[in-house]
Parts: structure tokens; sequence; C-alpha cells
């Protein structure tokens, strides 16, 4: 029994001192202090290239948090040594502020102001777009859809959305508004290189109706609509780079002077451009409404020159692929042949066809089809083949098709279309349209040809027209097709006409339904020797529009 009594009094002794010892320890932490004599300093940039230094220093401190000033709600970038170099995107004033954290707690250094001047050299070749070295106009590209859309910033993960995806405008939706079509944006580039912006909208303008009240000061109506509002100064655009997150955006964006817009009044001047090609631009807005909500609303613009633009005669749009949508082409367009020439389409081909994204994917506004060298399924090339078989076909039309072909011995890139009967009535009895064939060894030299029962194979039915550039500028490929005739032309300028006397099965079987087929083959009956040098090289479509007569 005496042990235990000598257990307890250790026991009750051993806790005495663990106390003192506590205590003590707790007197220590209280004299650890927050960090103290925070100060701030900022160095910026005079090179227009938007960096600032920064340093911080406080007693105690063990890192540091900065708060850059972009947004109420930024996070903190770090620095544990107090140095930091940021690069604003964007010229302008911005409140900086930094907290110090130590062992004792944080300090906090309210702000510092700094004046951040940026220059930013935007692509010349956008400034060439736009401008067209001089002055270029640009219209609502109306007869598309989407050329007016609306959706959410982020989805409910909180990434960021790039799609129209709760608006898009139909066709000539808004024609019946009277005052937003006939609107005409006017980019000019000035003597020193710098561009100006105008509107030219005849002193009407078409509004958000969330914004009517704030800027006419109206009660707001319950849809938008058309408002005496002169517009028409001339202003300057400034470009800057952009951080948005999206994956199918240019990264550049542009601000208007004097408050100025593209043609729809959403409150704001600044404008993302999410793709551009040699007539059209694809730019997304950031609109806050009343309730404090943030809008992103999206505008396609097409350039008044642009060859692309409605034909004459008396014709309206029937179906159009833009490739606005990054990623995989639309499945609610396209479908895929895969696997060789084994498949069925032969001709000697050495690829292998693929739905994969090596071979084929939308970005930046086109379709790219890529004609590979690499080894996959018992073929030495890889490539791909799309086409609107059961998705969309029609009988009769006018067809544009704006592309830049591939390049490279052995290379045979095609848009053509094949009757939607072929499974039944096998082919050449189903009738082939070739709107453009390229072969690679013959560079330039593009060619429109029929297959028919009455001449197949190497036809008789064909033309063909030297085309400078075609793998390194874009051209339209045309085809008009009629009960009568087909004519077959490029860039306006009509090079073949097939039109038969006789028309029957064996010689015209294109009173019917067909679908368009894209491809890239290598080698083959048509593309001959493949060179040893290739290695790959890439068909770009940047649209397809299919009218017919009203």
């Amino acid at each position: 029994m005496k042990s235990i009594k000598y257990i307890k009094i250790f026991a009750i002794l051993l806790c005495f001192f663990s106390i003192l010892a506590c205590e003590e320890e707790l007197s220590e932490i209280e004299a650890i202090d927050a960090p103290t004599n925070l100060t701030l300093n900022a160095t910026v940039s005079q090179d227009g290239s938007g960096i600032v230094s920064f340093s911080s220093s406080a007693s105690g401190a063990m890192v540091y948090h900065y708060f850059m000033g972009l947004s109420d709600n930024e996070k903190a970038t770090v620095s544990s040594t107090g140095k930091l170099d940021f690069t604003y995107r964007s010229s302008g004033l911005y409140n900086v502020r930094v907290v110090a954290y130590g062992p004792g707690g944080s300090a906090t250094n309210t702000s510092t102001e700094i004046d951040v001047q940026v220059t930013y050299e935007p692509p010349s070749d956008l400034i060439s777009i736009l401008t067209n070295g001089s002055t270029r106009n640009w219209l609502w590209d109306k007869s598309v859809i989407g050329h007016l859309g609306v959706g959410p910033l982020f989805d409910g993960d909180g990434n960021p959305v790039g799609e129209p995806i709760w608006y898009m405008a139909q066709p000539f939706e808004k024609e019946s508004e009277g005052c937003l079509y006939s609107d005409v944006v006017t980019f000019s580039v000035k003597a020193d290189n710098s561009v100006s912006y105008q509107l030219n909208n005849s002193g009407t303008t078409y509004f958000n109706a969330g914004e009517v009240n704030a800027e006419l000061g109206e009660a707001a109506p319950n849809a938008d609509r058309c408002y005496d509002y002169d517009a028409g100064v001339t202003t300057s655009v400034g470009f800057f780079e952009s951080a948005s997150g999206l994956s199918n955006s240019t990264n550049i964006s542009f601000i208007l002077g004097n408050n100025a817009f593209i043609s729809y009044f959403l409150g704001t001047s600044s404008y993302e451009i999410l793709s551009y090609s040699a007539d059209f631009i694809y730019v997304r807005c950031i609109q806050t409404n009343d309730a404090g909500e943030q809008l992103a609303w999206y505008q396609r613009l097409v350039a008044e020159d642009a060859s692309g633009e409605e034909p004459t005669g008396g014709y309206e749009l029937l179906w159009a692929e833009e490739f606005d949508t990054d990623g995989a082409p639309n499945p609610s367009n396209w479908a895929y042949d895969q696997g060789t020439g084994d498949n069925g389409w032969g001709n000697g081909e050495a690829q292998t066809y693929t739905n994969r994204s090596e071979n084929v994917f939308v970005d930046n506004g086109t379709l790219k089809i890529v004609a590979k060298r690499e080894n996959l399924n018992g073929a030495a090339f890889t490539s791909a083949r799309l086409k609107t078989q059961d998705k969309f076909e029609f009988t009769y039309g006018k067809i544009e098709i704006r592309a830049k072909l591939p390049s490279g011995g052995g290379t045979w890139p095609a848009l053509w279309m094949l009757g939607a009967d072929f499974e039944t009535n096998t082919w050449p009895a189903a009738g082939e349209m070739d709107i453009m064939e390229h072969i690679g060894n013959r560079q330039d030299v593009v060619q429109a040809a029929v297959h028919t029962p009455s001449s197949f194979g190497d036809t008789q039915n064909k033309g063909d027209l030297t085309v400078a550039g075609v793998s390194d500028e874009f051209h339209l490929y045309e085809l008009e097709w009629t009960a009568e005739s087909l004519k077959f032309g490029v860039d306006g300028n009509n090079y073949y006409t097939y039109n038969p006397s006789a028309k029957d099965d064996s010689t015209y079987p294109f009173n019917k339904d067909f679908f368009f087929i894209l491809n890239v083959a290598m080698g083959g009956s048509l593309g001959g020797n493949i060179d040893n040098a290739f290695i790959e090289s890439t068909m770009e479509v940047d649209y397809i529009r299919v009218y017919q007569e009203k």
C-alpha cells in the first residue's frame, strides 16, 4: 500500500509542475506579437509592359498576402519574401493591399494606389483583318444561328463557360426589330498605327431591356427594343491581353473609348475576341444587370466585303456549319467513317481514318482535319473523314465551303457529296459531286468532278483551275446544283459546268438527297506518291453554307 501512496504523491507533484510549465509557455505565447512596421512599396515599369515590382517588409512577418486591386473577391497572391513582380493586363489605377502574417497573427497595410500604364501590341493579322489595311465595315452575320446569344459566365462547378447556352438567335430572327441589322460598325487604322472605331446606326439603337432605365432614364420595357440614341462618334480602340480562363478564346480583348459599343447596347464597352478569320469576328462581352448578375453576350460579325455573303438571285439560307465551338465537331451535324480502305472506299489509299482529336478538331473558328505520318491499325498514316449522313441531307441549292488546303506530295483533300441512297443504290449509281479535290503533287490545281454510271472513276466529267496559294490562304469553293446542271466555282469564278443533254439515271442521278463528306486522304489512285519528307498537314474549313431558292 505504501507504493501506491508514493505514486499518488508523485502524480500530484507532476501535475503541479506541469501546470506551472504550461502557464510559463502561455505567457511566452502571449508575448509573441503580430508583425509590426509593415511597409509596402511599388515600382511601376515605364516600358508599357504592365509589370509592377512590389516590396513589403514587417518585423516578425513570415509570409505576405497581396491583393492586387483587380476585384472585390480576388484570391491572394502569396510571397514568402515580401517581394512580388506582377503583370497588369490593362492600364488604370489599382488599390493594392498587403497582409503580413507571423506567429502572433497578422498586420494589414490598408492600401497603396498605383497608376499602371500597359502597352499591348495585338497580332498584326488581327489589325489587318479588322481594317483591311485602311478602313473596313462590319455587319451582323444575321444568316447564322447564334449571331447573337447569351449564357452564364460559369457552370455549376465554377468553371468558365464560353458558349451562349441559354439563347442563340436563329437566322434573321431580329429582322422585324427594324434597327439592329442595318447597323454598320467600322474599324480604321490611323497613321500612327492605332485603330479607331465608329458605329453607324442612323441615330437608332437596339437596347437590352435591362439597360434602358439606367442609360435613358425611361421605364424599363418588357423586351429589347429600338430607341433614338445617336452613337455615331469616332472613338479609339484599346487592345489588351485578357485572362477569362476560356479555352475557346484568343485571349485578346479590346475596349472602345467614349462608352462606345458594338450595335447592341449592353452597358459595356469591353469585348473579348473568341475567334476571328479573314472575314468574320466572334466576340463576347459581360453585362452586369440591375440585380448584380453577370451575363455573357455573344456577337458574330461578318465583313461587308466578305466573299461569303449571302448570294443574290433569290436565295435564302437553308443550313450552315460555322465551326464556332472548340473541341470535337458538333455531333448533331457530323458522323465519321473510320478504318482503312478495306471498309469500302478503297482507291488504294494509305491512311486509316479515325475520330481522334489528333486528327480532327475545331479550334479558333475552323475545323481542322490533320493527316499524319504514324502507324495505326496497319496503316502508315492517319487522317479523318467526316460526313453529314442521316444528319443533314438535301436536294438542290447553292453551296459555299470556305477552306484552306493541306500541302505535301501524296495529300488528297476533298470536299464532296454522295447520294444518300448509296447503301441500297451502290456507287456510282448513287451519284457523286466533288466540289473540290486537290492533289499535293499538283500544288495549287483544284479540280471538280462528277461521277455517274455513265462515267466514273477516272471520269471524263471534270474540270480544273489553277488557284495560287490554296494551302496558304482560304478560298471559297462553290457548287450551284439544280435539276438541270451542276456549276462549280472558286471565289465566284465558275470554271466547270456539268449539263448533259440527256438526263436520266445514268447521266444525272442528282434529283434526290445528298450529304456532305470532308476528308484528307493519303496516296491512292489520285493522291499518287507520298513524299518521304511528309510528316503532317492540315485542311481547315471555316464554314459550310447551303442556300436554296426562296
